[in-house]
Formats: C-alpha cells, structure tokens, sequence
C-alpha cells in the first residue's frame, strides 16, 4: 500500500466514481504535503478505473500525521458541529444572506457589467460588488443542504472526526483500500468494524445519497436476486466522506432556469455537471475549475449543457495562454486532459428531487493548439459560438431543436449535426432579421477554423475561389438585403427568402442540386446586370457577377467531394458574416 499510484474502480459509470477518484486524489496530495511538501498528482482515466499516479511514492510512516479536515462543517439552525470540532464551519443563514445582498447589489449593475466576464478595470463599480461575493463553494454547499443530503453529510463530517483517535488507522486502511484494483471494500469495513469498536465509534455504512450517487436509489437493492427486499442501500462511509470531497473539488451544481416564466416561485431544478478527467494534475485541474465555476452561471437546461462545455473550454485556453498550465504542452487539446463533464438533472418533484436523466457533455475534440495565435484563434470562435448560443431560447420549439443539435454536435464530433444547426439558424437569422431583431451569426474565417478542425481534406473546398464567390452571392441575396431591409434601407436587389432550405432540399440527388444552384446563380446574374443598367453603371450597392468559371469549379467540387458536402458548405459560408463586417454594420 506504500507506493506511486492508487487505482479507483469504476462500479457505476456516473460521476460518483470521479467523485470518489478526486476525494482519493485530494487525500493523498495532503498526505504528500504533510510530508515532503507537496508533488503533483495526477488523474488518469484507464478504463475500467481511474487511475492516481503521484510525483514521489507514499512511504511508510507517511500515515503518522495530525488529524485534518478540508470539508466545513455546515451549520444550520441549531444545529452545529460536534463538541470541540476544530475544522472550518459555515454559518449557512448568514452565507444565504450574504449571497442575497450580493445579487441584489448586482442587480442595480448595468447589463454589461453584469455579464459574465465583466473586470473590474471596464467596470470600477464591481469592486464594490464582488466584495459580497459568495463563497466559491457555496453552490455544492446550498445543494448539499436543499437536496437533502445534509443528514450524511454531517453524519460523515462527524465520523471522520471520531477518527481522530485512531486517524494513522484509517490512512492506513484507505491507502490498502485503493493500492489495488479491483478495490476490496468488504476488507475495509471489516478493518474498519474493528477499529470503530476499539475506539467506540458507532457509524460503519451510510445511505448513498443521490447528490453524490445519481444512479442510487429507494428499491430493490439486493446483490443477489434470492428474494425482495426494498430498502435503502448502504455504504460504507468513508468512501461517501471522499465523494463529499470531490464534489467540493470538481462540482458544478446549478439551478435550472425554467424555459418560460412562471407565476410564483419557479421549481427548483438542478443540474449537477462534474469535469470527467483523461490526464490531468490537480494543480491544472484547480487552476481551470476555480475560473470556470466563478464564469458558469444559470440557464436553461440544454443551453447550460452547452454553455458547459465552450466556457469551461475557453477557460482552460485561457489560462493555458497566460503560462498557468505548467505540464500543458503545444501541439495538444484542452480535451487531453479533461474530455468532458458528466451531468445528472435532478426534478424537482416539491417536498423532494428525482433523477430524470444522466447525461455526458463532450469538449470539442478538435482544439489542437499549435501555438499561441491558433489557441487565441480558438477562443475568439469559443466566444462567437458562445454569443450564437445564448441568443437561442428553450421556449421555442425550433430554436430549442438547435441546442439539441449544437449540443450533438460537441458530444460527437460530427459535423452533419453542425451543418444541421447552421441550416436552421440561417432560418432563424432570417426571420430575426425580418422582424428587426438582432441575431449573431458566425464569421467565415471562424468557420473555416471549425472545418479544417474536424477534416482536413475539405480544405481545397474552402480554398476554391468558385465556391467563395458562390458563397458571397449567397450571402448577398440572403442576409445582406435582409439586414438593410430590416434597418429601413431597402436596397436594389430581391431578397432570396428560403433559398439555403431549397439548395438543401436538392442536395441528395447531385443533378437536382446542381440545377437548383444554377437557377439560383442564372437569376442572380441576371438582376445584377438589370440594376447595373438600371442605373447606368452606378447602382447604389455594387455586386459582381458569378462567372462561369467559378460555376464549372463548384461542379468539380461537387464530383469530387459529393453534393451534400458542398451544399453544406455553401449555406453555412453563406449565411455567415465576412470578418470586415461588424454584427451591427454590414456592408457589401
């Protein structure tokens, strides 16, 4: 049990088992600490087990430390710590006042400085503001209270400070506990059996609650199927006490907001996301996940899946860029080290919560930085994603489909989900457009950051000057006019409603495609040389005609790489926006 690396088995597939891999992880980098100041622990996934591998090997003699505790205790009402308890404690009153007076200082903040990261150098008058901050682990501390879990939590809490009395023995105990794989706790509860009555502690197993256990629950719970038997579970609570501490040290809890106002009090579902580790230290993990949880904020249930994933990817770009990952290297991904977040969505059903789903939200796995200007090239695309993603609303049944397919996308690195989502929110562009709203679109050379992420061999489609002027006509048919229209200044040229949807419709059956786009580019010649003689060579807004040639390259393109392909291409660079023009100034 004295060495350089731990295992934890997996035995659910949730996040309780990360939980429990990064309470494991955090007891040993404190057992290092004490002793030879600390080193880097590292978390690796390696299949059926994560895997703890340290800097310098526990030894011998390691176990003969003071008894610690980094988990507060919460107190509540009157109810309190034990006697003589000598950890932090918070008062949960005066945080939840706390927390309420800071949101109402918020509230009186203008929109900009409200939004998520707003500095206090733009905004002096957040100083004043953040001083009321929460604390940062206020989240998992309010879920642990209102989810019910308050009664393990403290039962734990209070177990771990019995055991001060024989605390090298239990360090003991969970160092053998995890020096191998599979983990035999039945070996552990009977070692533990053993100590708590030489030392007269009374607790051994513990109810899993679901805030660390969503897969656990009130049924039939027997390992043999030799009768039933309904009935809570039990486990033994130690291993409950390290899951408490991995959710304080790699969970994000959040309220989900609910699609459409309701009259009263909303309910008050969750959402708990916890960050699934590939091959990461805790001292990067720390890094990114303190950042992270202070930029994720509350929405609505599919948009937070998705708002995840691209924050907690910007986030860690971010600090990777300012030199703060010390072991991430160039030529690798943020999803290298952490592939994901593992959610569960709890209902809330009013004098209790239920599980209605577990879910895994992947990070883009196609962020290769090569260097610093493509990763601040990635994160100007996070952000312009980010900004098309919070505009979407759950309430409406089309935009809430585009989440749906967005959020396919990033899980699984396909771009027809993607293609997907451009089809739509081009419609849906339009459609603002018209009623005069705003809509943020993406930018063409962000979009060829995307493709040429995910496949390489689409570069001489993008590269293809046919298909660029193609796109441009496009886009000077389409959002364009649209946007001038809805602005009061109605230019010369139709505005081509439905357009993307049609060349779509046709993209199955290459003749029917290539038939539809030359109607399309026959007609826009054709009205550009009606208005260039309309005004005698001066029209107010200049186009060029589509030439021949460029409609003999798309066809190549189309042999070559297949109609669907292109079609794809063609309405997503569309749709899109030239970098030169800005969200509110569009120019031809």
């Amino acid at each position: 049990m004295y060495q350089s690396t731990y295992h934890v088995d997996k035995t659910t597939d949730t996040f309780a088992d990360i939980l429990l891999a990064y309470g494991v992880a955090s007891l040993l980098e404190r057992l290092l600490r004490a002793n030879v100041g600390g080193a880097t622990v590292r978390i690796r996934d390696a299949g059926s087990v994560y895997t703890i591998a340290l800097e310098k090997p526990v030894r011998p003699g390691f176990e003969q430390i003071p008894w610690f505790c980094d988990l507060p205790y919460i107190q509540t009402g009157k109810k309190g710590p034990p006697d003589g308890w000598p950890g932090p404690v918070v008062d949960y009153a005066a945080e939840r006042e706390r927390r309420s007076e800071y949101f109402a200082a918020r509230g009186q903040l203008s929109k900009e400085a409200r939004r998520p990261g707003a500095t206090v150098d733009e905004f002096p008058e957040l100083a004043a503001v953040n001083a009321l901050a929460p604390r940062p682990d206020w989240d998992v501390l309010a879920q642990i209270n209102q989810m019910g879990a308050i009664s393990a939590y403290s039962k734990v809490l209070s177990a771990w400070y019995e055991s001060r009395a024989c605390f090298p023995d239990l360090l003991r105990l969970s160092l053998a506990l995890f020096a191998t794989t599979p983990n035999d706790a039945e070996a552990a509860v009977q070692k533990w059996k053993s100590l708590s009555k030489e030392h007269a502690i009374s607790l051994t197993t513990v109810t899993p609650v679901q805030v660390l256990n969503p897969a656990m629950g009130k049924g039939i719970n027997r390992p043999k199927a030799d009768g039933p038997a309904l009935g809570n579970p039990k486990s033994f609570w130690l291993l409950e006490f390290l899951k408490f501490w991995g959710m304080r040290r790699a969970g994000i809890p959040r309220i989900v907001k609910p699609p459409k106002p309701v009259p009263g009090r909303p309910p008050q579902d969750r959402k708990t996301y916890v960050l699934r580790p590939v091959n990461i230290t805790l001292d990067t993990h720390d890094k990114v996940y303190h950042r992270f949880n202070r930029a994720m904020w509350s929405s609505t249930a599919v948009k937070m899946d998705v708002l995840a994933a691209l924050r907690y990817t910007d986030t860690f770009l971010e600090q990777w860029l300012a030199g703060q990952l010390v072991d991430v290297r160039f030529g690798e991904e943020p999803g290298d080290y952490v592939s994901g977040l593992s959610g569960a969505f709890y209902k809330d059903m009013g004098s209790a919560v239920a599980v209605l789903n577990l879910s895994e939200i992947g990070l883009p796995r196609w962020m290769r930085v090569e260097d610093e200007a493509r990763g601040q090239a990635y994160r100007a695309l996070l952000d312009e994603h980010g900004r098309v993603v919070d505009s979407l609303q759950e309430r409406n049944a089309d935009e809430y489909r585009l989440l749906q397919l967005y959020r396919d996308f990033l899980s699984a690195h396909d771009l027809q989900p993607f293609f997907e989502f451009a089809a739509g929110y081009a419609r849906l562009t339009m459609s603002r457009m018209n009623r005069g709203q705003w809509s943020p679109r993406f930018t063409t050379t962000n979009l060829e950051v995307l493709i040429m992420g995910h496949d390489g061999k689409l570069k001489p489609i993008l590269d293809n000057p046919g298909f660029q002027n193609v796109a441009a006509a496009i886009r000077r048919s389409t959002v364009i006019p649209q946007y001038f229209k809805a602005k009061g200044q109605k230019g010369p040229y139709d505005i081509r409603y439905g357009l993307g949807a049609e060349l779509l419709r046709q993209a199955a059956y290459p003749d029917r495609f290539i038939q539809a786009l030359s109607e399309f580019l026959h007609d826009y010649n054709r009205e550009t040389m009606q208005i260039f003689e309309r005004y005698k060579g001066k029209p107010p807004v200049h186009r060029s005609p589509v030439t021949t040639e460029d409609i003999q390259q798309v066809v190549e393109l189309v042999d070559r790489f297949g109609s669907q392909t292109v079609a794809n291409l063609l309405v997503a660079f569309g749709y899109a926006r030239e970098p030169r023009e800005g969200e509110g100034d569009l120019q031809e």
